[in-house]
Order: C-alpha cells, then structure tokens, then sequence
C-alpha cells in the first residue's frame, strides 16, 4: 500500500512544481522557515483538490493542437478521431486546456469529482458535414 502511495505521489510532482511554484521559488534565510512553508491542511488540500483535464466528445474537433502539445503524449487521437486523455500518463500540467482553441472550448478542468470515462474507440470518429455549394 505504502509504495502504491509513493507510486501516486511521485506521479503528481510535475502537478505540485506548477500549482506551487511561487512557494517553490522562495529563497528564504534560516532553514528552519522552510518548515513552516506549507500548512499541513494545505498540503491535505492539495492532494485532495487535484485538476483533472478531460476532453468533451461533444466540443472535440480533432484539430491534433492538444495532442500535438501533451509534453508525454498522453493524449490519443488522430485526424478525425475525438481526443482521449490517459489519465494514467496525464501529469496533470494544463497544456492541453492553454493549447485547446477558445472556440471549441473541449478541454475541461474537473477537480473534487472523477473524470468521466473514455468514450469508446468505435465511437470516437468525426463525421463532418460536407458543404453544399
């Protein structure tokens, strides 16, 4: 159970690096203020209130930016394919929301509830609607 635990904490570093970074950053005089830096309930609450990134089916356009982005490719999909987030590679960095244009919006931030569930591979190809001229 304990490495199972290590396992998950060490999975969420590039997460805590980001959410933290100004306390990270902090150079301070005596060593023992290092200490008191972080409350135990905020460190409860960091690990309690962890983002989560998924991708709407419904907004998905397949234009690869978020894909193409994901620093460990956790992101599968294809030209035409809806994108799907490995919630076990995703570090949790937010690439993918900053990358995903404003327009379609599919990129969504989830924290205190679970991610929904993939959609399956057989439904995740985009049918386009041809012009009509």
């Amino acid at each position: 159970e304990l490495k199972s635990k290590l396992e998950a904490v060490t999975k969420l570093i590039p997460y805590i690096k980001l959410v933290k970074r100004e306390k990270l950053a902090l150079h301070l005089d005596k060593e023992e203020e290092y200490n008191e830096l972080y409350t135990s309930d905020e460190v409860d609450r960091l690990f309690r209130e962890v983002i989560s990134y998924h991708i709407d089916p419904d907004k998905c356009q397949a234009c690869m930016i978020c894909l193409r982005k994901c620093p460990v490719e956790a992101i599968v999909g294809g030209k035409n394919q809806i994108h799907v987030i490995d919630q076990e590679k995703c570090i949790k960095c937010g690439t993918c929301f900053e990358a995903c244009p404003p327009r379609f919006g599919a990129v969504k931030k989830i924290s205190g509830e679970p991610v929904p569930p993939p959609i399956p591979e057989e439904e995740r190809t985009i049918v386009r609607k041809s012009k009509k001229k």
